[in-house]
């Protein structure tokens, strides 16, 4: 029965490939395994034994009439082992093989039913996706062909993330799901984002920005690790219900815990005149400790947005006067322009700062080389007016060839 299994099964995975599985009736091509073209390499004909098992196991099928059998003329050596297509059902039963489409039916039944009630949209988007695919194609995911083990422990972390109110750490939401603590990270972590940054145009735009680990990316949605921390300095205080931290009272600035954030309650800017959002760690260390004025806050921006980061900057903006400047200073690239129309979703007053074509032109001696691809790319951006604020600094990337990084005025 073994080597029966084998010849039908490598048969099935023929027919599973062809022409006759999605449109039967329309090719009049043979599902065949070719002895001599290495299709049953298990069938070494050489060795008597061997030979004489597999043409046993092969005429027991023709018996049954689910193959055909060719021999070479005037030897007992199977040529072609042919599937009979009237027959498949029965294979697949023999194999204890789902037919694709019973599969795909399931998988669709599964993941509807699973998925009834959720509504975040790049997971709905990754269902109804999946679904149209299994259903047109008879395709499904390639995790869950031979196991709906992991297909389960996924519609269970979907629902799950959908019932949050807010942030959660990891182990926390793993222990919510599957009543252990370590398991998400474990079985279901790489698969959840795998899914999410294709999905999730938000977390595939932020990885582009910035070089995002699975930790940063699951702190983009909301689920931690562990806490983020924040980094300011600046003359300003940060109150809860328990009192008040005061933020310049740290020459150098504070950090402070993403956990912090839901019992802050006001973000006194009293004595500052300026905001200062510094993309690169680098830099903002260096800003901090040789050009920060008085009158400023100076905040790590740290490449990408996370919830809780986007409220403690919705805080921050709330507790600014009107008449605050409030600047951004990142790589004068891409990403760069990216994240400040990111950050200036929340903050419509945001400027540029260090990100002009001259800053362009006085650097570009230290610029990273691009492709002309990239600036391509770049170039068609501009014209379809995507980022107006950089207009004069995309065209001096243009002409020199190169992109800016922070660390470049480093070496000022």
């Amino acid at each position: 029965m073994n080597k029966q299994r084998i010849i039908m099964n490598r048969l099935l995975d023929k027919y599973e490939h062809s022409k006759h599985l999605a449109e039967p009736g329309v090719s009049n091509r043979r599902v065949m395994l070719k002895v001599e073209k290495k299709d049953l390499p298990e069938y070494a004909y050489e060795d008597a034994a061997v030979r004489d098992s597999y043409n046993e196991a092969a005429k027991a099928l023709e018996k049954q009439h689910l193959v055909q059998l060719e021999w070479v003329k005037g030897r007992p050596v199977l040529s072609v082992i042919v599937l009979c297509l009237d027959r498949v059902m029965q294979c697949y039963a023999l194999t204890e093989r789902q037919h694709p489409r019973m599969r795909a039916n399931r998988f669709i039944d599964a993941v509807s039913t699973g998925l009834h009630h959720v509504t975040v949209p790049w997971i709905t988007a990754w269902k109804d996706a999946v679904c149209q695919s299994a259903g047109e194609q008879m395709k499904v995911p390639a995790f869950c062909k031979d196991d709906d083990t992991m297909l389960e422990d996924l519609l269970c972390a979907f629902r799950g993330y959908s019932a949050l109110s807010g942030d959660i750490t990891m182990r926390a939401f793993s222990s919510r799901c599957y009543s252990d603590t370590k398991y998400f990270e474990r079985n279901i972590r790489d698969i959840f984002l795998k899914i999410a940054r294709k999905y999730d145009p938000e977390l595939a735009l932020a990885c582009d920005e910035a070089e995002m680990g699975e930790r940063e990316q699951l702190a983009f949605l909301g689920i931690y690790a562990r806490p983020e921390y924040y980094e300011l300095a600046g003359n300003c205080s940060i109150r809860t219900n328990q009192g008040r931290i005061c933020i310049g009272a740290a020459p150098c600035g504070l950090a402070l815990p993403s956990t912090l954030v839901d019992f802050i309650t006001e973000v006194d800017l009293t004595a500052v005149r300026c905001i200062t959002f510094i993309e690169n760690k680098t830099n903002y260390d260096e800003y901090v400790m040789s050009e920060k004025r008085p009158e400023e806050l100076v905040i790590y921006h740290g490449g990408f947005l996370s919830p809780r980061k986007r409220k403690l900057i919705a805080l921050i903006f709330h507790g600014a006067a009107e008449t605050t400047q409030i600047r951004f200073w990142a790589d004068i690239d891409t990403g760069g322009f990216r994240m400040f129309n990111r950050l200036q979703e929340l903050i419509p007053s945001l400027t540029p700062m260090r990100m002009s074509g001259e800053c362009v032109d006085l650097f570009h001696g230290h610029g990273l080389e691009r492709s002309e691809e990239y600036l391509t790319s770049l170039h068609e951006d501009m014209e379809a007016g995507k980022y107006p604020l950089f207009r004069d600094a995309i065209e001096r990337i243009l002409y020199h060839g190169v992109t800016i990084e922070q660390e470049s005025f480093l070496n000022k």
